[in-house]
């Protein structure tokens, strides 16, 4: 399990995901790994530290070694058109106040032309494609990350005609194509709905989200029914 960017992830991305990948590579080195498969697991924001370290040069002569992605809950394709007014009113205070690189940079609101923002760029960079499977997880009761931006797929919204919705798409594209246009590339996604208790956090969708790593109980039926099998 990765370290080196734990306290860190109100941070820029792009260093968060160059320090993900010193420390894979580091950790390679030091055992004198001969690697046959590499294999990603990603929670939340680490799925987008993640794809930030695929596509750097130094990672090149491992992509033919990467076999399976899995995502829980990444936000993908950033946070724009959230389904939660209660999340939408903290993400606009939060990108008022500037009080994370990372929030800005998943809203899109990083730089004034959103094809210039991080997140853009990052979809045009090479990762996913690579892999053998590519599976997305989500969680309908998740409401911290877009239901459409854990799936990597159209959002209603998002066909409006207007400049954000354009972008929206071009980034949809720049992910899906490569991936579904490989043949020798699995990709699967998973819906996942939690029976929870009432409270603010569930109403918040806090719970939801923080659910599809702390509930052992999931955990253990979706490797065992499920995840397992892309990793043999």
């Amino acid at each position: 399990m990765s370290c080196c960017n734990e306290g860190c992830t109100t941070g820029d991305i792009d260093k968060l995901g160059s320090s993900l990948l010193n420390e894979i590579l580091q950790y390679i080195t030091s055992k004198k790994l001969i690697i046959s498969r590499i294999s990603f697991i990603g929670f939340s924001l680490g799925n987008l530290i993640i794809r930030s370290a695929l596509w750097r040069p130094e990672f090149e002569g491992y992509r033919g070694n990467l076999h399976t992605y899995l995502s829980f809950s990444g936000p993908h394709m950033g946070l724009l058109y959230p389904n939660s007014f209660l999340f939408k009113t903290g993400l606009w205070i939060e990108k008022r106040l500037h009080i994370g690189v990372s929030v800005s940079q998943m809203a899109l609101s990083d730089h004034k032309d959103p094809r210039q923002s991080f997140l853009y760029k990052l979809s045009q960079k090479k990762g996913l494609e690579h892999f053998k499977n590519v599976i997305l997880v989500s969680a309908l009761q998740d409401y911290l990350v877009p239901y459409h931006s854990a799936r990597i797929e159209m959002c209603k919204d998002a066909v409006k005609g207007d400049e954000l919705g354009a972008v929206y798409n071009e980034m949809l594209r720049n992910l899906l194509e490569p991936v579904l246009h490989n043949e020798n590339c699995n990709f699967v996604r998973y819906d996942v709905s939690f029976d929870l208790a009432k409270s603010f956090l569930s109403f918040a969708g806090i719970e939801g989200h923080l659910a599809l790593i702390s509930s052992w109980q999931y955990l253990e039926n979706f490797f065992q029914n499920a995840g397992l099998k892309y990793f043999e």
